[in-house]
């Protein structure tokens, strides 16, 4: 790509530019439907939340972590195979689906179970869950690191990218909201923002994959080289429709 070799060999515009829609695909869908999914669970949530609480945060947290991990996994499994076409995609959906259970488990679905359960507005109790799941990086970006271990040799760096985003993400979101307010614009516009953040999260993708790019790329050329050499000095091949050296059956 021009691109690609204009800034560096790291560097690929167009594998940036799909890293931030999908991430910014998977914002949206991920808690608009998400939402849609607990809400149609809401009743069920309602009637088990007096004497069944346990089971009322895990029903919630299967939901809020299942549809996070296939949705934004996948998504980002996707993109992560053109340059590591071995990961697979089971192990980096795990390692999306694992942590968002566990802030799921004990840090968003028993607020939302406390709404349901006094009957406050499930939609928003859910929509604020799914919200917050999301921004939590750094204890996702900790499983993602270990998935990409074997892959890359820069895979603790993703660690470090998670909390890089997180940190720069909510900080670009209070400025964006301060800035609306100043200017009298909606409150609405806010969310906008964090595709600076997708942005930031994407330049760090392509540095700490660079090395699986250039073991690929060096594999590559090496199988090409010992096509040729196998060409240039192999022996012809036999007629599989004769017999083997010393075979004469006349």
């Amino acid at each position: 790509m021009e691109g690609a070799r204009d800034t560096g060999p790291w560097w690929d515009w167009r594998l940036l530019g799909r890293w931030v829609l999908v991430n910014a695909l998977a914002y949206v869908i991920v808690i608009v439907g998400g939402v849609a999914l607990e809400a149609l669970a809401s009743d069920t949530v309602r009637v088990l939340s007096h004497d069944h609480r346990v089971m009322a945060i895990a029903i919630v947290s299967v939901l809020g972590a299942g549809f996070q991990g296939m949705v934004l996994g996948r998504w980002q499994w996707r993109i992560l195979r053109h340059r590591m076409p071995r990961l697979e995609q089971r192990r980096w959906v795990v390692a999306t689906f694992v942590p968002a259970l566990v802030v799921w488990s004990f840090g968003l679905a028993p607020g939302a179970i406390d709404v349901i359960a006094r009957g406050g507005d499930a939609i928003e109790a859910f929509r604020f869950g799914f919200s917050r799941a999301l921004v939590l990086g750094p204890l996702i970006g900790l499983a993602q690191a270990a998935a990409l271990r074997g892959f890359t040799s820069r895979w603790m760096w993703w660690f470090v990218a998670n909390v890089t985003t997180f940190l720069m993400g909510s900080g670009l979101w209070r400025v964006g909201e301060g800035l609306l307010a100043d200017w009298g614009l909606s409150g609405e516009v806010s969310p906008a923002f964090p595709v600076l953040g997708f942005a930031i999260d994407g330049a760090w993708m392509l540095w700490v994959t660079e090395p699986a790019t250039r073991d690929l790329a060096d594999g590559i050329s090496s199988g090409r080289g010992r096509s040729r050499a196998g060409r240039g000095h192999g022996r012809p091949e036999a007629d599989p429709s004769r017999g083997s050296l010393g075979d004469d059956t006349d």
